[in-house]
This record gives structure tokens, sequence and C-alpha cells, in this order.
């Protein structure tokens, strides 16, 4: 009896370890409130800040969204910008920026414009019938059926099987797996660390752009 009793103690531990990992405030993200109840000052950024293992944080850039309240839904407009020293007198600089509208919970159209240090492109995506018709960065157009814009602000982005690279406009398959009460760890062929507070507020984000160094968001809430 002892071994079953430990299975179904084992179990249950489970079950409310996943349930906790996703116990945000659903009765604000699903009411026609969100993201306002969410962001009470319908807008947050973030510092950027690259380093390697053991060594001190430099900021490199800054992460701003905000919300907008339409008729019908929510306009997000989102900034970005990052540069980063290298070889010693040149500097690498990323810029993006991107206009989004969401109704239900779901994005309709999204245009983003993105400068990676001189290559300049754009990411489109509009939704038609249950559908999401992407432009990517190589100007190619697809369709799929099921997937999650890499919003990062959207605290449901943990749920999801598959998210949209809003930079690339790439497709991606994800796992994701709670590190601690605020963290957690989305892994597929693009790896991050996503931080969100008990109500579902994104508070962070941490990645390796290259083998050497990490790259972190820090909110500034």
């Amino acid at each position: 009896m002892y071994p079953i009793k430990l299975i179904i103690i084992n179990v249950l531990s489970i079950v409310y370890f996943f349930n906790s990992a996703i116990a945000f405030d659903d009765s604000c993200i699903d009411s026609n409130n969100f993201p306002f109840c969410l962001y009470e000052d319908s807008e947050i950024s973030f510092k950027i800040f690259r380093y390697e293992e053991g060594e001190e944080k430099e900021e490199v850039g800054w992460h701003k969204v905000k919300f907008n309240k339409l008729e019908e839904g929510f306009e997000v407009i989102t900034n970005g910008y990052v540069q980063v020293p290298y070889l010693l007198l040149l500097e690498y600089v990323f810029q993006y920026s991107a206009k989004s509208i969401w109704i239900n919970n779901n994005l309709q159209r999204y245009k983003g414009k993105v400068d990676d240090d001189g290559d300049e492109y754009s990411i489109l995506i509009e939704r038609i019938n249950n559908e999401y018709k992407i432009t990517n960065k190589e100007n190619e157009i697809k369709i799929i059926k099921s997937a999650f814009p890499s919003v990062h602000w959207h605290p449901y982005e943990i749920k999801a099987n598959t998210i949209i690279n809003l930079l690339t406009g790439d497709t991606v398959d994800i796992t994701a797996s709670k590190i601690d009460n605020n963290t957690w760890f989305l892994d597929g062929k693009i790896k991050y660390y996503i931080s969100f507070d008990e109500s579902g507020k994104w508070t962070g984000l941490k990645f390796k752009p290259d083998e050497d160094s990490i790259m972190e968001y820090i909110c500034d809430c």
C-alpha cells in the first residue's frame, strides 16, 4: 500500500506544481479589460543588459511596450534598441518597432520593422479565418493554424506549444518548464528564461545571443 500511496502523492504534487506554474490572475487576463487591468499604467519598460558569467552587467539598450484601448480590442506599440560594442571601435546596433491589434486575447494584425545592424526588413502577420498568414524576414508567406506570438508581455505565452518569433517570422515548437515561483524556461530552437509576477505581469527575460554572453531584460517596474 505504501508504494501506491507514494505514487499518488507524487502525481498530485506534479499536478499541483503544473497548475501553480500558470496560476495567474485569469479573471483579469480573460476579461475585456486586459491588458489594462494587469498593466495599470498602460505601459511597461525594461533596461537591457549584456554580460558574461562572473562579469558585471553592462546596460546596452531598452525595450518599451505601450497599450492603447480601441473601440474593439486594443493596440500594442513596441519599440526597442540595443547597441553593443565589438571589435574595439565598432558597435553592433539592433533596433525594432512594431504595432499590433488584439481582440479577445487573439492577435489580429502585426507589423514589425527590424534594423539588424543595417539589414532592414519587416514582419507581417494577419489573422484570417482562425489562421495566421505570416510574411517572414525573407518575404516568404506561410499559413499556420495554431501558434502564439512571442510578445512576452502576455503570460499565456508559457502555455503555448508553438510560438511565432516576431523578430524573424519563423514558428518554433517549445516546451515550458518552471524554474522557480516566477520564472519559466522555454526550450526549443530558441531558448529563453521569462519571468512574471503572481498576477501575470511580465517582469524579466534572459537568453544567450551567443556562446559566451547573456542578454537580460530587467523591468523598470
